[in-house]
């Protein structure tokens, strides 16, 4: 997008500057401006993680600059389980990337700005390159993966895991988007090649691989002895073998181990600020303040609520996160803007940008001519229009919708395409529209056009599991609990057990049905689980396996969705015969609108649905 130098950006530490009249996605289409004028990278701080995930979908429509996220641990303070490793395989990835970061936008919500995280010494002193030719033991390999806290099985499946098989070693690197296949001959590594987790069956070959710790915190002998030592200056040491610190004696990690970082190093966390390079710019959107507050409310709460067990002692907050003055005190060594939607008041570091909220552009499918207040606008507006849908289907739905008021926009693929006084089509991730005054330009995006949020048709039918009753780890199952398998409904667990297939030994859930049916579910499969939240565990049902009492439940709620349809429709037609409006016109809106509505986001997650 061409910069117009409507606002100056600030440079020096502690130098701050508002932005105001912000609306829509004019705060991504900002962010993006910003990225590609200043020179080094842009820290985004979003109020939370829900806003953090839209500004990373939205910011990218925007932009060919880098755009990342730090990814939330997904657990509430002193939680009881631990971040699951998809989760961790990002961070550390980001963190690693992060102090050499030349441009782009780091999104980061405020509560994960205020968690205390390992020292960058630790990544880059436990980081290890690997390369086709270099000549390495596998021993020598097997005991740095064991040190790094790498996890040996019989089949990777996720991150943190390594295999051995004669002269082959399977291993799925943090920070890796695939797993690596090493084929060694003697003491030297002969190849490389990705491998696909599910079929494991090797893809291509690459030149070198970059492995990162399992862990954020060192797992080693050192470490632990480390962890022992300041935890008996800290707490009581209790000699049940479920104690946290006798379970890591043992050199097993307890689930929720994370909340005793601080005790794996000899020095106190660094905040996250000691990753930024020099020449970062920190830019914030929504009350930064309110929210840290706020944060640092609940973290307090969590803390005095939970810090009761004597088996699970707590670390103070103020080893975890910083102090919301902490947090102040950190941003007064970097440049700051804030991005604000009122007015601003006329002040040498405020400057308002003039971008407006669209008028009322719904369609009303219920009137004679649904399409009216998007037709009246765009043959009053006299600048550019874009149109921004989320996908290549639904941009060839619009464009037909378009066509029946004689609109027939051009296609780009990025905003600053936009030039003259023409009417435009684009794919993006934006929500919500604008009209930026001072460019006489306008965004409009599908929820303004259907008055609700659409998003993009997943390329499966996957389904989700409510987050609330995820199983996270093999900890939280006790033999004997009733559980929800996604597929095949409420059973039993009846523990751990190994099994070959394939001619490979692997780890499987054993889950009883009905007349003693077992099912086997893998370790790697653990997310198609859930705990039973439908009242109390001895009330549980117990289904058939096979049988048809889960689908039925299914399909009953399906049936209600196509009677709701059909109504739906009924409705429609009757209106549209009272009003004598042509068919094809009211089907193309109604068919459209119920078909992207349905599409609804749901919260993204980091960990994967795939079936086993």
């Amino acid at each position: 997008m061409p910069e117009k130098q409507r606002y100056t950006l600030p440079t020096k530490a502690g130098d701050q500057r508002q932005l105001g009249e912000l609306t829509g996605a004019a705060c991504a289409t900002l962010v993006a401006e910003i990225a590609e004028r200043h020179v080094g990278p842009v820290v985004l701080i979003a109020p939370d993680m829900q806003n953090a995930l839209r500004l990373h979908d939205e910011i990218r429509q925007f932009t060919d600059q880098m755009v990342m996220n730090l990814a939330d641990w997904e657990t509430l303070p002193y939680d009881s389980f631990s971040p699951h490793q998809e989760i961790i395989s990002s961070r550390l990835s980001t963190l690693y990337q992060l102090p050499s970061m030349q441009r782009g936008v780091l999104i980061v919500p405020v509560n994960t700005l205020m968690q205390r995280v390992c020292p960058h010494s630790y990544l880059h002193g436990h980081a290890l390159v690997m390369k086709k030719g270099q000549r390495l033991s596998r021993d020598a390999l097997r005991a740095q993966l064991d040190s790094a806290g790498y996890r040996h099985v019989d089949q990777v499946m996720e991150h943190g895991e390594y295999a051995t098989r004669g002269a082959l070693l399977d291993l799925f690197p943090m920070g890796s988007e695939q797993p690596y296949r090493l084929d060694f001959f003697d003491d030297e590594i002969d190849s490389l090649r990705l491998f696909d987790a599910d079929t494991q069956r090797t893809l291509e070959e690459v030149e070198v691989i970059n492995l990162l710790p399992a862990h954020e915190f060192p797992t080693d002998k050192a470490a632990i002895e480390l962890f022992r030592s300041q935890w008996r200056d800290t707490f009581e040491v209790k000699r049940d073998a479920e104690h946290v610190y006798q379970q890591v004696s043992k050199g097993t990690l307890p689930a929720g181990i994370e909340y005793w970082q601080p005790l794996f190093f000899s020095e106190p966390l660094p905040p996250l600020f000691s990753y930024f390079p020099a020449n970062t710019l920190v830019v914030n959107t929504g009350s930064l303040e309110t929210s840290a507050e706020r944060f640092q409310a609940d973290t307090l709460a969590r803390f005095e609520n939970r810090g009761v067990d004597p088996m699970r002692p707590l670390l103070p907050p103020e080893a975890l996160w910083l102090r919301v003055d902490e947090l102040f005190s950190e941003l007064k060594r970097w440049p700051r803007l804030q991005l604000k939607t009122d007015h601003l008041p006329e002040k040498a570091a405020n400057t308002n940008l003039g971008f407006q909220k669209l008028p009322d552009l719904a369609i009303q499918a219920q009137q004679k001519a649904p399409l009216d207040a998007l037709r009246k606008f765009l043959e009053s507006f006299s600048g550019p229009v874009i149109f921004s849908v989320e996908s290549e289907g639904r941009r060839e739905a619009l464009g037909e919708l378009l066509a029946r008021i004689k609109i027939a926009p051009k296609r780009i693929l990025r905003l600053d395409e936009a030039q003259d006084a023409g009417r435009y089509l684009m794919i993006g991730a934006a929500e919500h529209g604008f009209i930026d005054t001072q460019r006489n330009l306008a965004l409009i995006c599908e929820s303004d056009l259907l008055g609700e949020r659409v998003a993009r048709r997943r390329q499966d039918s996957r389904r989700t599991i409510n987050p609330d009753t995820l199983i996270r780890n093999l900890a939280e199952l006790h033999v004997g609990q009733p559980v929800v398998h996604l597929e095949h409904g409420v059973g039993r667990y009846a523990g751990m057990t190994t099994l070959e297939a394939g001619g490979i030994k692997g780890e499987y859930l054993m889950l009883t049905y009905a007349n003693d049916a077992k099912l086997y579910v893998p370790v790697s499969s653990l997310h198609l689980i859930s705990r039973y939240a439908g009242g109390a565990e001895e009330n549980a049902p117990l289904h058939k396996l096979g049988g048809d009492a889960w689908s039925r439940a299914g399909k009953k709620r399906r049936k209600k969705y196509a009677m709701w349809r059909r109504n739906c429709w009924i409705f429609m037609r009757n209106g549209r015969q009272k009003r004598d409006l042509p068919l094809s016109t009211t089907a193309s809106i109604t068919s459209y609108s119920a078909t992207a509505s349905r599409l609804k986001r749901r919260p993204i997650r980091h960990r994967r649905l795939t079936p086993y």
